[in-house]
């Protein structure tokens, strides 16, 4: 009986080159920005690449929220990624930044969008700065919520404890809780269309059945 062995030409180090580098996930960032700071290149050994730097890489983009390195079957290298949440843009030493969904200013701010929350506290993390209380996620997601366009009149937020700060943009000054602003500004609508047409500094909705009001002189 006659045997035949196929015996490959193709060097081990071609064989074990990586032929593609496959990037999933990315709408804002572009393919092109995450392959050029990506380590991990084409023709480098598929056994030995380390994806864990690459991710590390990755993770220094200032859109990227998370990343996944890892090898697929044969000569390939799978990225997958998480961007970013952009939610609002924070004032800090009057430099605009974009903040994104988990509190954390990633990326200059060109100009305002929407109301610009002023001078919130702030603390280092590896990722960046990041707001220091986080519950602040929640009145700040229920304000970019609120129904209508009720959102174009609210020039700043401003935090002071569990008291928000809006400042409209036209007048008043507005100071509610914290802990329902759906609700609070629901009410401070209603109270809106009762005062329109009268020369009103602040509102203050901060107290259960009464609401305090500050004329202008």
């Amino acid at each position: 009986m006659l045997g035949i062995v196929a015996v490959s030409r193709v060097p081990w180090q071609e064989l074990l080159a990586i032929r593609e580098i496959a990037v999933k996930g990315g709408e804002r960032i572009q393919a092109e920005t995450v392959l050029q700071r990506f380590p991990i290149q084409i023709g480098m050994n598929w056994l030995t690449a380390d994806t864990a730097a690459a991710r590390q890489a990755l993770l220094r983009l200032p859109d990227v929220r998370e990343a996944h390195v890892a090898r697929a079957w044969w000569g390939r290298v799978l990225v997958t990624l998480v961007e970013r949440e952009p939610l609002v843009v924070v004032q800090k030493d009057k430099q605009l930044f974009w903040m994104d969904s988990e509190g954390v200013l990633y990326r200059p701010a060109e100009r305002a969008f929407g109301p610009v929350v002023v001078e919130p506290d702030l603390i280092e993390t590896e990722r960046g700065p990041r707001l220091a209380d986080l519950f602040l996620l929640v009145p700040l997601g229920a304000l970019l919520t609120s129904p209508g366009n009720f959102l174009n009149r609210i020039a700043t937020v401003r935090f002071e404890g569990s008291t928000m700060k809006l400042s409209l943009r036209h007048g008043p000054d507005v100071w509610l809780t914290a802990y329902d602003v759906r609700g609070e500004v629901l009410r401070l609508q209603r109270v809106l269309r009762a005062l329109a047409g009268r020369p009103v500094s602040t509102i203050d909705l901060r107290f259960d059945h009464v609401v305090v009001i500050s004329e202008k002189r």
